[in-house]
């Protein structure tokens, strides 16, 4: 997902040489987990759902004949596009996990309530192994052509005391190349966001993303900021800048 590229030179000039890269991400990096329950939805309507014509003339389809299938696809659809959307931190964490813990009682509540899937309006929610496969499979080709290909036209790379925005065909959209030689450079990662850092990036175990913030100061005197969205494990690259710049980095994990 993330790559972080450190290449050295000659022995004599190994720090001076010594290359950081460091990727942002979309956030659609976050939708693997779309594609890979629709692929999940798909294998549980293949071998537990039922076979039903339309019509006369119509192919037969596959259907789940659980609810619970299709309700729960939707709702996590509804939750990434939320969370890719909004940044859950601090308090809005705490209400936004009970937000959720509030709509998923409601739903049990509704899903179990005796005779309401007999009386109109039908809450019944079924999608067909066809919608899984085909959603699941385009939602992937997009995310793996993003996330491996258009996210990796554009870094930041660390050299020596140098810090450059590379954009790779840049010069060709008429974009000027940026660089700063920086005198003192702090890094801080922030990696507080529930949903998206914690769960979606798989953080609790070990993974996760992150935005970085950065602050250069600049010989001449001044400072640019700017912030790195969803680097993935981000904590590597950080502690590869301190050691490659020593004191001329300041770096908050």
């Amino acid at each position: 997902m993330v790559s972080i590229d450190q290449t050295a030179g000659s022995a004599a000039a190994t720090q001076s040489a010594a290359e950081i890269r460091i990727y942002a991400h979309s956030p659609i990096l976050y939708w693997w987990v779309i594609w890979a329950y629709g692929y999940v939805c798909a294998a549980l309507t293949y071998f537990q759902g039922e076979r039903i014509t339309l019509s006369e003339s119509a192919k037969p389809i596959f259907i789940h004949t659980s609810p619970w299938v299709g309700l729960s696809f939707t709702l996590l659809l509804l939750l990434v596009i939320v969370a890719t959307s909004v940044r859950a931190r601090g308090i809005n964490a705490l209400l936004l996990l009970l937000l959720l813990g509030g709509a998923a009682t409601g739903f049990y509540v509704v899903m179990n309530t005796p005779g309401l899937w007999t009386t109109a309006p039908s809450l019944l929610l079924h999608m067909n192994l066809a919608f899984y496969l085909l959603l699941s499979t385009v939602l992937f080709v997009v995310w793996f052509v993003i996330v491996f290909t258009v996210d990796r036209l554009s870094y930041w790379r660390v050299r020596g005391t140098q810090v450059e925005r590379v954009q790779l065909f840049g010069s060709a959209l008429g974009r000027a190349p940026e660089s700063w030689s920086a005198l003192h450079i702090r890094l801080t990662r922030y990696s507080d966001d529930l949903i998206a850092h914690k769960i979606l990036a798989l953080g609790f175990l070990g993974l996760g993303t992150s935005d970085i913030e950065a602050k250069v100061s600049i010989f001449g005197g001044g400072h640019e900021q700017f912030r790195i969205e969803n680097v993935w494990r981000a904590a590597t690259p950080l502690k590869a800048v301190q050691a490659a710049m020593g004191q001329k980095a300041t770096v908050v994990i």
